[in-house]
């Protein structure tokens, strides 16, 4: 039987956090306890959750353009990215360019994205057990190593009633990029006083955005842009479980045994040899053994 899992409020913006997670099994539960708060059975419509993986407790919700010249500067790496990707567009499976330039700039963003160039989109994915694979996976560096890990979870909807796309819906509607009422807000043209991302869907324009569930938070074009979790209503639409640092390897053996590994999220030729490794250590072979069974054929 399950221990209860730990809740806290956190100190800074009243965020509600679980952690004292070390198992899959108290992450599901984790992710069921904060789902039955933002959708409560006598109110089922509308509601859905997003997850984000992060390797540290640390790392704030802010997209990666943030982190270096700001959103300002997308207009020079868009432009460069499309003069030097051109003569490799033969190799991406859905070509970004359309004739409505409106598909096109989002086309060419999320590409953009997908190849880890900063722009103001953040990743989230509709599926929490692809949020915790990114939460478990390789560290990258010291900060990595030695923090607890983290799972965010976001109401779409709660944070989408800030804006008023249409008339005629509800607040809390989530577009797509490429819908003008959205574009005027978030688009390249977009002169607006805002500083609140919003949540959209979009374009399907690669394998790793469907075998994700991929879904986004796109921020504004803001001369400063603030992190999601530092907005003062952010835990109104913002919830975070926290995974014990020690419990990495136990956790990500436990995915493998439902058949789940952080290769799964990136389909591709470029993760078979990853995949191979992966099963023949699980195996129990041994790189010297097959050497000397290989040698032991030979005479």
């Amino acid at each position: 039987m399950l221990k209860p899992t730990k809740t806290v409020q956190t100190l800074e913006n009243g965020i509600f956090e679980i952690s004292g997670i070390d198992s899959v099994e108290k992450y599901l539960k984790a992710v069921d306890q904060i789902y039955q708060m933002v959708c409560p059975p006598k109110q089922p419509q509308a509601c859905e959750l997003w997850f984000r993986g992060v390797k540290s407790t640390t790392y704030n919700l802010d997209p990666s353009i943030s982190r270096g010249l700001g959103a300002q500067s997308e207009i020079v790496y868009l432009s460069k990215f499309r003069s030097l990707a051109y003569p490799y567009l033969g190799n991406v499976p859905y070509f970004p360019y359309s004739e409505d330039k409106l598909h096109s700039y989002w086309g060419w963003l999320f590409l953009m994205q997908h190849y880890s160039v900063p722009t103001r989109l953040l990743d989230w994915s509709r599926e929490a057990l692809v949020a915790l694979l990114f939460a478990l996976g390789e560290p990258t560096n010291t900060l990595e190593e030695t923090t607890d890990k983290a799972v965010w979870l976001l109401s779409p909807v709660t944070l989408n009633q800030t804006f008023r796309f249409y008339n005629y819906l509800k607040p809390g509607y989530i577009p797509n990029v490429s819908e003008p009422a959205f574009t005027a807000l978030f688009g390249p043209n977009a002169k607006s006083d805002n500083v609140k991302a919003a949540a959209a869907i979009g374009p399907l324009n690669n394998p790793r955005i469907i075998k994700q569930a991929g879904t986004f938070t796109v921020y504004p074009l803001a001369r400063k842009i603030v992190p999601l979790d530092l907005l003062p209503d952010s835990s109104k639409y913002l919830y975070k479980i926290i995974i014990k640092k020690g419990a990495r390897e136990s956790m990500n053996n436990q995915l493998l045994h439902y058949g789940l590994s952080e290769h799964d999220l990136y389909p591709g030729l470029e993760n078979v040899a990853a995949d191979i490794r992966q099963e023949i250590e699980s195996e129990g072979l041994k790189s010297n053994q097959t050497h000397v069974s290989l040698k032991s054929r030979t005479k």
